[in-house]
C-alpha cells in the first residue's frame, strides 16, 4: 500500500493587537477575512503532509485507545464528584441537633 500525500495550505498570521507585542501564528484557512482587526496575513505556503498507509484494523485499534483514554478521563472525574458528595454527606451527618442548656454556652 502507498503512501499517501495531502497538499495543506498553511496561512501565516500576524496579530495586529496594540496592546500587545506582535506574534506569529498558522492556521490552515486566512483568519484575516473573518477577523481583520486581529490578524493581517504575512504569507501562505502549501505543504505536503505524508499520511502513513494504515490497514482498517490500525484504524480501530486508535479508535479503541482514543474510547479508553475518554472511559479514563471519564472515571477519574466521577470519582472526584462522587469524593464530593460523600463529603458533603459526612459533613452533614456529623452535625449534632442536641438541645444545650444556656449555662453550657461560654460566652
Amino acid at each position: 500500500m502507498e503512501a499517501l500525500t495531502i497538499p495543506v495550505t498553511v496561512y501565516v498570521m500576524a496579530t495586529t493587537n496594540p496592546y500587545l507585542p506582535t506574534s506569529y501564528h498558522s492556521f490552515t484557512c486566512d483568519m484575516s477575512q473573518q477577523y481583520p482587526d486581529l490578524y493581517v496575513l504575512v504569507t501562505t505556503k502549501t505543504v505536503e503532509v505524508p499520511i502513513p498507509a494504515l490497514e482498517p484494523i490500525d484504524i480501530i485499534g486508535m479508535q479503541v485507545n482514543a474510547l479508553r483514554a475518554k472511559k479514563e478521563k471519564i472515571s477519574a472525574e466521577a470519582k472526584k464528584e462522587l469524593g464530593v458528595i460523600e463529603d458533603q454527606i459526612q459533613q452533614l451527618l456529623c452535625i449534632d441537633h442536641s438541645p444545650i442548656e444556656e449555662s453550657d454556652v461560654p460566652f
